[in-house]
């Protein structure tokens, strides 16, 4: 069945069109919406964004309106309200004349979005369990229905290809891909450590102010790295399938971070903070790793140096992690699927439940959709429950 879909974000502090993400690096919750909406137009459905597009257009399927069109759909089947930077509001959603069978709001961030008190909607969409929590801990919306569904990462061209994940990879090529503020010193002080054991490693260092909107500072020297910058995702993609470990060390609570399963996707071992959404993701020891305690000790760093340095030295074993690690089915395709399987049991009671398992938090029933099974009561996610 077709369906037809509307994106609706009225965050107004970056101007972009469809095709910013490959030119260069754009934050999460703006990468997710053109992500999704690609996806969901591959597998034929209509879809039409509306948010601060520089002007309308059509690009990989989906129409692009600017906000100040936003009356021109007045009818769709899903409407999916998001903010995710700026003022963090869907006040103006508020004014919206758009008719929608059923009407999602798409959460990416723990802090409160304005507006959602009095915004009427049938469902929140949660990027992640940990956020599923924090809604219903801190949001005042315990009772409001919700279904976690991850965001994915990209499957493009040629970047794929399995024999590359594990041959022409330099084992000392380190790389970190978020806003140097979430952990960049972090990553220099294991790198540092590092080097003293062995001056062949290097760090690569993607992300800065441009990712939300403003401009990059460039970073002082610092020996054995290399500054790259915002750059596009095909970029950062490519970079990530060439290096042996991507460093995710911080104390932000993550909210999902796609930097993570797109490290893990391409190749790049995932050593990182027990923060947020990360031990939803990363199994210890399986699929990557996780460093418990403050990542600017002195311990926290020499532990992950030593973490680091073992992967060197024993790359069969970093080989299998890598292997273990790209089994996640988050791709975009995937994930617009299940966005598909959740509305489709929504609107038409169609899909499928387990009939001998139900939710181990709240005992309701579990739907399998396309990455796994979801439980229809409470809305937690099961990640693993088909991969092992």
């Amino acid at each position: 069945m077709t369906w037809d879909v509307v994106i609706y974000c009225p965050d107004t502090h970056i101007l972009y069109d469809a095709t910013l993400p490959d030119q260069r690096g754009v934050g999460g919750g703006l990468m997710a919406r053109l992500r999704l909406a690609q996806a969901l137009a591959r597998g034929g459905h209509r879809v039409t964004v509306i948010a601060n597009v520089s002007r309308p257009h059509v690009h990989a399927g989906v129409t692009y309106l600017p906000l100040d069109q936003a009356d021109r759909r007045r009818t769709t089947d899903v409407l999916i309200l998001v903010s995710s930077g700026g003022a963090l509001s869907l006040e103006p959603a508020l004014e919206l004349s758009i008719q929608a069978s059923l009407r999602k709001v798409w959460v990416h961030g723990f802090a409160p979005i304005r507006g959602l008190d009095r915004l009427p909607f049938d469902f929140i969409i949660p990027c992640s369990n940990f956020i599923l929590d924090v809604i219903r801990r801190e949001w005042g919306l315990a009772e409001r229905p919700a279904f976690v569904i991850y965001n994915g990462f990209p499957k493009l061209p040629g970047l794929s290809r399995i024999r590359s994940l594990f041959h022409r990879r330099d084992p000392f090529r380190l790389i970190y891909t978020s806003h140097p503020s979430k952990g960049l010193e972090t990553a220099l002080a294991v790198l540092d450590r590092l080097r003293a054991r062995d001056p062949r490693y290097h760090l690569y260092v993607f992300g800065g102010d441009a990712l939300y909107g403003g401009r990059d500072t460039p970073l002082p020297r610092h020996p054995g790295v290399t500054y790259m910058g915002t750059r596009g995702q095909p970029q950062v993609l490519r970079a990530l399938q060439r290096s042996a470990v991507a460093i995710l060390l911080q104390d932000r609570p993550e909210p999902f971070g796609m930097v993570l399963t797109e490290a893990m996707y391409y190749g790049a071992i995932p050593v990182a903070s027990p923060v947020g959404a990360y031990p939803e993701i990363i199994r210890h020891g399986w699929n990557g790793f996780l460093i418990s305690g403050d990542h600017r000790s002195e311990e926290v760093r020499s532990e992950a140096a030593e973490c680091i340095h073992r992967l060197t030295q024993q790359p069969d074993w970093a080989d299998t992690i890598r292997r273990n690690a790209r089994q996640i089915p988050w791709d975009w395709d995937t994930q617009a699927r299940v966005w598909v399987d959740h509305w489709t049991w929504v609107l038409r009671g169609e899909g499928h439940c387990l009939e001998a398992r139900a939710c181990t938090v709240c005992g309701g029933r579990l739907l399998q959709t396309a990455d796994g099974p979801h439980c229809v009561s409470c809305g937690r996610y099961f990640p693993y429950e088909t991969l092992t």
